[in-house]
């Protein structure tokens, strides 16, 4: 499934490009179209979950965008002597927990991919053997005739 600016802005809510724009998305979907693809070709995750990797991360490096620019906007106005007074700003507190929220969805699928290796990757584990070369002290028969 091919990642678009359309389908960023649905999952991060944000239809109206004067608040975030076009460009910015497709940044994102193009930086994380890289990052992704290449976590991909070492994981043997299913094509679904690698898309929704894509996905999570383009709208993570989206809104991290979006959040740079709200954060940074101290809202207030000048008072009478021309002094600046600062009002708690709400707004900043929900986009940078959604912020934190996108992250974590990110970086859980992410994880997935860095965990899954590829089929035949993933090497068998060998049974415990009594070879020659180990001490005696250290062989499975002699230790598990201990306990």
């Amino acid at each position: 499934m091919p990642i678009d600016a359309a389908k960023v802005r649905n999952a991060i809510n944000l239809a109206d490009e004067s608040e975030l724009s076009d460009d910015v998305v497709e940044s994102a979907v193009s930086r994380s179209e890289t990052y992704i693809a290449e976590l991909a070709a070492r994981s043997s995750c299913p094509a679904a979950i690698v898309d929704l990797a894509k996905l999570n991360y383009a709208a993570y490096l989206a809104y991290q965008s979006y959040a740079d620019r709200i954060v940074e906007e101290l809202p207030g106005a000048f008072n009478q002597q021309g002094v600046f007074q600062p009002i708690a700003n709400p707004v900043a507190k929900q986009v940078m927990e959604k912020l934190r929220s996108l992250k974590q969805t990110s970086d859980e699928l992410i994880e997935l991919l860095q965990n899954t290796p590829l089929a035949g990757d993933a090497g068998e584990t060998p049974g415990p053997t009594d070879a020659e070369e180990y001490p005696d002290a250290m062989k499975l028969s002699n230790l598990s005739s201990k306990w």
